[in-house]
């Protein structure tokens, strides 16, 4: 009896002799050939499937893939959606419009050669279409580079860049080049920085990356837990979706971020943080040091500041082993005691730095006498308190308070 044409949905006397599929009827040799991709999950196997099949079923289906192997090995998985679709739009010309076969393009990526074959493919195929999407491939290479793209600080910065251009109002066709010789501000780099590590919706993205200079800036630094960070970067995540950059620029500069969040709503919630509003009232202005010692003892590959080491009692450190016992001293207090930092601040300006750890962790005699010495007898008995401040001039990089040229 005949069927339905599997591809076309037209009559149909053929059936795939490989197997017993009821559905695997077609009207002619041509649509089975085209709906082998998909046909091939049904069919009697004769060799084992590979992501590279399921990408292929995709392009037949022309839905982008959903299964995390395909997306993660054909570079889909750190792309914006719209950078996806451009990805997805090279897999149907290769595999669909010049019939490369699956096979072959999971050879390509297992010998590591999946962009350049790509790029040869596409480059000798005429047609606007080709080409441009030629030319986009040739500006992403970045995408089939699985070790790069796992790099915390490349996921950040490279593949979220495009859409964060546009919005801040620059070419979109802007390179990392193009960024580099704009020679913007500082406090400008600081603000794009943010706003591509907040707008990269990514399942992955669940704070901001420590050793960057937003997470003291913009008050992660003031989160007591990595959940409270979550829950501020919502916060901003609202904000810039209600707020164009200038606005935040402007406000950031002019440290009135405070002001922005109560123009847009968001007053309450952002005073819902403790200590965030001591830290954006003056931020980036001002910052007191409290917040950067928090940053380098709670993230690796974070130098000390010198100003930091000399108010807090490393510049007394006679070996690396007392250094690292200093620290751990203080991760105890960020992470166990969960103190505040302004409080850490105020025992700095008083002397009182020892006496402070001293009520709130628990010292074997050893370390008492180690911190007594770090943090009371060497350390000075008061610090005028402008000078436990980091501040910061358009054009100059953040500095201890009375040093700046």
């Amino acid at each position: 009896m005949p069927g339905t044409c599997a591809h076309c949905q037209g009559p149909a006397t053929r059936q795939c002799k490989g197997c017993v599929a009821s559905t695997a009827w077609y009207c002619t040799a041509d649509c089975q050939k085209i709906h082998w991709p998909e046909h091939r999950f049904e069919c009697a196997p004769t060799r084992e499937l590979t992501t590279a099949d399921e990408l292929a079923r995709a392009v037949y289906r022309r839905r982008a893939p959903d299964d995390d192997d395909t997306l993660q090995q054909y570079g889909f998985a750190y792309l914006w959606t719209h950078q996806g679709d451009t990805l997805f739009q090279v897999y149907i010309s290769v595999l669909s419009d010049t019939g490369v076969p699956a096979k072959r393009l999971h050879q390509w990526r297992v010998s590591g050669r999946l962009f350049d074959e790509l790029k040869t493919e596409l480059g000798r195929h005429p047609g606007e279409p080709h080409q441009y999407l030629y030319t986009w491939l040739l500006q992403n290479p970045w995408i089939f580079d699985n070790e790069a793209v796992m790099r915390p600080d490349f996921l950040i910065f490279r593949p979220h860049k495009t859409p964060i251009i546009e919005y801040v109002g620059l070419p979109k066709w802007y390179t990392d080049e193009h960024l580099k010789n704009a020679n913007m501000s500082k406090l400008w780099q600081q603000c794009f920085s943010l706003h591509v590590q907040v707008l990269a919706d990514l399942d992955h993205r669940a704070r901001i990356f420590g050793h960057h200079d937003e997470w003291v800036v913009f008050g992660f630094a003031a989160c007591i837990t990595e959940d409270v960070e979550a829950e501020l970067l919502a916060v901003y995540d609202m904000l810039m979706w209600d707020c164009t950059f200038e606005e935040y620029y402007t406000a950031y500069r002019s440290a009135s971020l405070l002001a922005l969040f109560d123009a847009k709503g968001l007053g309450d919630s952002i005073r819902e943080f403790d200590c965030l509003e001591d830290l954006l009232s003056t931020s980036p202005s001002a910052i007191r040091l409290v917040y950067f010692l928090k940053q380098s003892v709670l993230w690796d590959n974070v130098p000390l500041r010198p100003d930091v080491a000399k108010y807090f009692g490393f510049v007394n450190c006679r070996t690396t082993e007392e250094r690292a016992q200093l620290k751990s001293l203080y991760k105890r207090l960020f992470v166990e005691v969960l103190v505040d930092p302004v409080h850490l601040h105020l025992a700095a300006a008083r002397g009182k730095l020892y006496d402070v750890a001293c009520l709130l962790v628990a010292m074997s005699d050893t370390e008492g006498t180690l911190f007594h010495r770090l943090l009371k007898e060497e350390c000075p008995s008061s610090v005028a308190e402008h000078l436990l401040f980091a501040r910061y001039t358009e054009g100059v990089d953040m500095t201890a308070s009375g040093n700046l040229s």
